[in-house]
């Protein structure tokens, strides 16, 4: 066994001395190789990087986007939702995973001619389907639940969970439209 490892042993060697030597008999064919093989890879990288998000970005549309039929739902696009709350004066932004009861809920309500009637605003929507954790540390929403959030010049306002509405077909569009009133709330919190 050990003659057996020995040999492996000095074959490799043998062929890293051959390989030095070969590199220093064409130094200048082996750096225009290395070159070459460092562009590639950083041209690599870059590529990936733009079609994982392209690729992500295909994914939303068609799985997510697609299946809300609301004219009061207005989907982020990916990678652009953080932007766009710090960016807005004022915005309202629906957090939530794009399955589950409580999503289907809020759809269903929503196609519902008489609810979506009385619904005054619209609201964005927050796919939490790529790095959820994360987003859901940064805004402090629960990601298996579905949250309002009311942000005005990209600071938090006001805020429900759907989840905790007792009669969710009575509260949940009055309470939608009452969002965006923060100060009225905070001063009710206050007496």
């Amino acid at each position: 066994m050990k003659t057996f490892l020995m040999t492996i042993r000095d074959r490799i060697t043998a062929g890293w001395q051959l390989f030095i030597e070969t590199v220093s008999e064409n130094e200048k064919k082996s750096l225009a190789i290395a070159a070459s093989l460092v562009i590639f890879s950083i041209i690599f990288s870059v590529t990936v990087g733009y079609a994982q998000k392209s690729v992500r970005r295909d994914e939303l549309n068609t799985l997510v986007n697609q299946t809300i039929h609301s004219d009061h739902i207005i989907p982020f696009d990916y990678g652009e939702a953080d932007q766009e709350i710090k960016n807005s004066s004022a915005i309202s932004v629906m957090f939530a995973q794009p399955h589950g009861a409580s999503f289907e809920n809020v759809l269903a309500i929503l196609d519902t001619p008489k609810q979506e009637e009385e619904l005054n605003r619209s609201f964005y929507y927050y796919p939490l389907v790529y790095n959820s954790s994360k987003i859901a540390k940064e805004y402090d929403v629960d990601p298996t639940k579905v949250t309002f959030v009311f942000f005005q010049k990209g600071q938090e306002r006001n805020r429900f969970v759907m989840e905790d509405l007792a009669d969710l077909n009575k509260e949940f569009i009055p309470e939608l439209n009452r969002l965006p009133m923060w100060r009225l709330k905070a001063e009710n919190e206050n007496n």
